[in-house]
């Protein structure tokens, strides 16, 4: 008979802190190459931390434009908040913000190891370099709306300045199951979770944006070309709607679609007013492109199935590539007071990318104002009042 094991938490992993540092190393060794040699230099960077992200073949063709880190302003003194960066995208998200010197406050559901991991690791990565960023990390259960309240009212006490959001965290495409609060899980967390985080933390990045400069104070939304793949029905007109059982991809697909709504009304309701000669906290929607949490979950049935998916491989981007886009929109200077009405409350699949691109759904103006009025239905249902 064997004898039992109680269970433990899993040993601390050093491959996180392999991928930060080098991430450090390489963002440093690049300074000042010529665009040839930044990409030959990127190329072997994005080998070396492939025991993090999804293995792809060396020579992997990133379809679309590029924002590399390196290009990310210096943010001394700036503050920024990820959710979901404890891995994956959001973890690239939260790393390369604190290597250009931000104060980076994490927000994520992962275990305590993990996500203190995280914090850890980043932290090395810093000091090793020299970067004044540093990283905090918030421990919470998204699926608990009056959690994620009390910890977004607590960042607005303890923090005098935000200048970046982004909304990074999600439940990717898994089976559909309800929270404690009787709600759809994909729905809590990748919407209304959100929605509560940016009306509560809009005012503190409303206020930075006064001294800030003009432009630079933004929230990015990350969601998806999976958008897509919203049901033909979806109308978000009450919680039996989004509480129906459906497909995984469609449930996901909806609230990347939600997240698209979600930018939209924020700028069309709460940033579209604004003192003459400045500019208002921006807000932006992404799509990271096509990374390991999506390439995953594509389903494998039938012979054509399989080769799109062994093709969809090949093109895949590494979590950190997926980044990029993200980077881009929180903090390329190429946005600034003379063009930010161009990508105002806009989706962009790619950095500089085109816009009004996203689905025909997606524009549907009439849904974009459902989704609000659901959103604030729900909030105030769960907290006791509304959120102005």
């Amino acid at each position: 008979m064997s004898a039992s094991i109680s269970p433990s938490a899993p040993p601390v992993k050093q491959r996180r802190m392999s991928s930060s540092t080098q991430a450090a190393q390489r963002r440093l060794s690049i300074t000042g190459q010529s665009p040839d040699g930044r990409r030959l230099s990127t190329g072997s960077r994005r080998l070396s931390i492939g025991a993090y992200t999804l293995p792809v073949p060396a020579s992997n063709v990133i379809l679309g434009k590029r924002f590399r880190p390196e290009n990310i302003p210096d943010l001394t003194g700036r503050t920024a908040l990820v959710t979901g960066g404890t891995s994956g995208v959001g973890y690239f998200d939260a790393l390369e913000l604190a290597l250009a010197n931000a104060k980076v406050i994490i927000v994520s559901t992962t275990a305590s190891w993990h996500g203190k991991q995280a914090e850890v690791d980043i932290n090395a990565a810093l000091q090793a370099c020299k970067s004044t960023g540093s990283v905090v990390w918030h421990a919470i259960d998204m699926s608990c709306l009056r959690a994620v309240d009390d910890l977004a009212q607590t960042i607005v006490k303890d923090e005098s300045r935000l200048d970046i959001l982004i909304c990074n965290a999600g439940i990717g495409q898994t089976p559909f199951v309800m929270t404690g609060d009787g709600l759809e899980k994909h729905f809590e967390v990748n919407n209304l979770a959100h929605y509560v985080f940016a009306m509560r933390l809009l005012p503190l990045m409303q206020r930075t944006a006064a001294f800030a400069p003009p432009g630079s104070v933004r929230i990015v939304m990350q969601s998806s070309e999976l958008h897509r793949q919203a049901p033909a029905t979806t109308k978000f007109q009450s919680k039996d709607e989004v509480n129906t059982i459906t497909d995984e991809t469609q449930l996901y697909g909806q609230t990347k679609l939600g997240l698209i709504y979600l930018t939209r009304e924020l700028a069309k309701r709460k940033l579209a007013t604004y003192p003459p000669g400045t500019v208002p906290v921006l807000i932006m929607a992404v799509h990271p492109g096509t990374v390991d949490t999506e390439v995953q979950k594509i389903v494998d049935h039938g012979p054509l199935a399989k080769v799109k998916k062994f093709f969809t491989r090949i093109s895949a981007k590494t979590d950190e590539e997926g980044a990029e886009v993200c980077l881009w929109a929180a903090t390329s200077a190429d946005i600034n007071r003379d063009n930010w009405k161009e990508y105002q409350g806009k989706y962009f699949s790619e950095a500089y990318g085109k816009v009004d691109m996203e689905s025909k759904m997606a524009k549907d103006e009439g849904i974009s104002d459902n989704f609000w009025e659901l959103c604030a239905a729900c909030a105030k249902e769960k907290l006791g009042q509304e959120l102005c």
